[in-house]
């Protein structure tokens, strides 16, 4: 692929100018200008149907890579209009070269350019004098290479706007359509992609290359792919919204390194109707700043992108092999539970199989003693295993396999099948192409997934494929993982919010956030002021300025109370907290030590909440996705423990539940060794009102109520902080 791309800097005949590559990709302030045309199916449509097409950049000289563009068009059976361009001119595989774009005999619909850097602007610039709207620009010789050349990039922005046109690129890989056969890599593909319902769209050029190579191989039918490059214009979730509108396009991938306008991105996946399968790679952690709240340092980016591809609705995968697994798992209906059966003609591999459910949360439900009764008039009983898995090794009738199958998928117990075949030989060679025939036309008759495993030799694969629609996996646990990643997601619990619940001051909150300290952070009171105003039930509480007033307060919120010191972090650390002060006495006693020691101006005073489990709600504005609300277990073990449930602000109750029911130690919310469980609605009212408030003050950087003490009275705060953003 390097080597590609250094041969585009001499493409087409077209001087060349030199320039150091750097593996840096740098970052541009203007991706896209506002006065740009939006977004018309039409427009779109043009860059994978276009009635007719210019290559810009084909020369005769051996190398050239419009060259190959061409070659592509051919083979994928490009039957539009076709012209080639090059100041050079001449003649290719028998069709004229124009010297410009102005000699065209007509307006092409779609320009695929591939010509030095230093010369796209001013073909922008003449395909917009010529009428031609859509633009795919390959060249590569970019910002993605050198920062110096955003100029180049902002002259190309220019001349779009002033024509009118959108391009993808510049640095892609270009497009494909097996539809309309157009196809604009420049490098070579060996073989077509077969038609089908899958679209792609690749941040990585080399990476969505691979993905078809891999369809190809695995019989995926492709629809269309496009590399967005650099995406001066187009980008994906511009190419997200016209795929989930394309009729052609059933299931959609990306492939992410980067992901900037994650909300959109995340709405219009929540928006279709259509699987969208997203591979998100890049996830080692970075971060450019320390965090300065318990949120900011458990909500890292790669944390924040799972759980809001999981509430929009998207499937993730983590490597191209799982996405291909996926991708064929779409093939079939989706499971809509956790309820699996597996039956196998090998013991050991059902026992995989059974590990593999585990793995992924499903369940082996028992099998009805009406089925297993049916079972046994066929079989030895004392030979077959008659549970879930169910090993059939000792049967060799495939017509009672068929029967078997069947009745499995006609249980109402069961959501997806795993069937685990295996033959060698001739033998049972045409018997068992026939079960799996069977099996495909029994897995569209009930509308439930069959994952088939099939252990053969590959001559035999090679012509089992030709006579089943069944997407075939080679061993069981990719079967279970296919199903598993694409069944339908479970539907949110059902929680009201409590009808007492009170109404945020926002006049109010405003106003305490003008409070914030330079550095932006608010202090311990106007915090809990600041959650209070929210509707958000707060400890009673009062500020002291010294100890003896301390003192008067505890007395008149009555014992026990805690003391905590202002304007410190992380207080147990520091000694900042005093708990379970009893007597007036102990509190001017312990209020005593915390101002001289740490040298306060005031410490807030505290009635002691009973209970004993603690959670961290907070929120965070991540730089892509927005606000964020946070739900884990908490206090002083929060960040030790990491265990959080992220979700898109504002979350609805049921959101709320699910995030709940995601923590790993969600066992301890429930009711664990005589403890009751907490009052979930309460604690679903602190998270929505958390996200609510994220979602409607930009300017709250950060949030953490830490702890907030739950039970089954009630969900309390007891402790907060917020950091407010420091506009520039």
């Amino acid at each position: 692929m390097e080597k590609a791309r250094q041969a585009r800097d001499s493409v087409g005949g077209y001087p060349a100018r030199r320039t150091a590559l750097d593996s840096v990709r740098a970052r541009i302030s203007f991706k896209s200008h506002p006065s740009i045309p939006a977004n018309s199916e039409g427009l779109m449509r043009k860059f994978f149907h276009p009635k007719s097409l210019t290559i810009v950049g084909v020369s005769a000289s051996p190398g050239n890579l419009g060259r190959n563009i061409y070659h592509n068009m051919m083979t994928f059976g490009y039957r539009g209009p076709l012209y080639l361009v090059s100041p050079k001119g001449g003649e290719y595989k028998g069709n004229h070269i124009y010297t410009s774009i102005e000699e065209l005999p007509e307006t092409p619909e779609l320009a695929v350019v591939l010509t030095p850097a230093a010369t796209v602007p001013g073909l922008v610039t003449a395909c917009g004098e010529k009428g031609i709207k859509n633009l795919v620009i390959e060249s590569g010789g970019f910002t993605e290479l050198d920062r110096s050349k955003a100029d180049l990039e902002k002259q190309i922005l220019e001349a779009a706007q002033r024509y009118g046109i959108r391009f993808i690129g510049p640095n892609c890989i270009g497009v494909i359509c097996t539809q309309s056969g157009v196809a604009a890599p420049f490098p070579v593909l060996a073989r077509p992609a077969p038609p089908g319902g899958v679209s792609i769209v690749a941040q990585s050029g080399g990476v969505g290359l691979t993905y078809l190579h891999n369809c190809a191989q695995a019989g995926i039918g492709i629809s269309k792919f496009a590399s967005v490059g650099n995406k001066l214009n187009i980008n994906e979730q511009d190419l997200l919204a016209y795929l989930i509108e394309d009729p052609e396009t059933k299931v959609i991938l990306l492939y992410l390194e980067s992901v900037v306008a994650g909300r959109e991105i995340a709405d219009l996946i929540a928006s279709s109707p259509k699987p969208v399968v997203v591979h998100k790679s890049n996830i080692s952690p970075q971060s450019n700043a320390i965090a300065q709240s318990h949120t900011a340092a458990l909500a890292n980016d790669d944390s924040v992108v799972e759980a809001a591809l999981k509430q929009a609705g998207a499937i993730r995968a983590h490597t191209v092999t799982e996405c291909l697994d996926i991708l064929r798992g779409l093939t079939l209906p989706r499971a809509k539970g956790k309820r699996l059966v597996v039956i196998s003609r090998s013991g050991g591999h059902a026992v995989v199989a059974a590990d593999a459910v585990s793995r992924r949360g499903l369940e082996l439900p028992p099998l009805p003693r009406e089925f297993l009764d049916k079972v046994k008039k066929h079989v030895r009983a004392s030979v077959i295993r008659l549970q879930n898995p169910l090993d059939l090794g000792d049967l060799f009738d495939f017509k009672v396999n068929i029967t078997i199958l069947e009745e499995a998928l006609a249980l109402k117990t069961t959501d997806a099948v795993v069937v685990i075949h295996g033959y060698r030989g001739k033998a049972e060679a045409e018997d068992s192409r026939n079960f799996i025939k069977k099996a495909g036309e029994l897995c569209q008759k009930y509308n439930k997934p069959v994952g088939l495993c099939l252990l053969v030799e590959p001559e035999e694969l090679a012509k089992v494929k030709e006579i089943t629609t069944l997407p075939l996996f080679a061993a069981a646990e990719e079967a279970v993982n296919a199903l598993a990643r694409c069944r339908l997601p479970d539907p949110l619990p059902q929680l009201e919010l409590p009808p007492q619940a009170e109404t945020p001051d926002w006049g109010r909150i405003r106003r305490t956030l003008g409070a914030a300290q330079p550095d932006g952070n608010l202090e311990l009171p106007e915090s809990l002021i600041l959650a209070a105003s929210a509707g958000i039930p707060v400890a009673p509480f009062m500020v002291a300025l010294n100890p003896d007033e301390a003192g008067f307060i505890a007395r008149e919120l009555g014992f026990p109370v805690v003391i905590k010191a202002v304007g410190i972090s992380h207080k147990t650390e520091h000694k900042g907290v005093a708990l379970n002060l009893r007597t007036q006495e102990e509190v001017v006693e312990a209020a005593s030590l915390m101002f001289d020691n740490l040298g306060l101006k005031r410490m807030v005073v505290m009635s002691q909440i009973p209970g004993d489990t603690e959670v961290i709600v907070g929120c965070k504005n991540d730089p892509s996705f927005g606000p964020i609300a946070l739900l884990g277990l908490g206090g002083v073990t929060a960040e030790a423990l990491k265990d959080v449930s992220l979700g898109l602000a504002p979350v609805s109750p049921g959101q709320a539940g699910y995030m709940m029911d995601s923590l790993k130690g969600s066992v301890l919310l429930k009711g664990f060794r005589g403890k009751p469980a907490i009052n979930r609605p309460a604690l679903a009212h602190v998270v929505c009102r958390v996200s609510e408030l994220a979602a409607r003050l930009p300017e709250v950087a950060e949030l953490d109520l830490n702890p907030v003490i739950t039970g089954p009275g009630g969900s309390v705060a007891v402790d907060a902080r917020v950091v407010v953003k420091k506009w520039n």
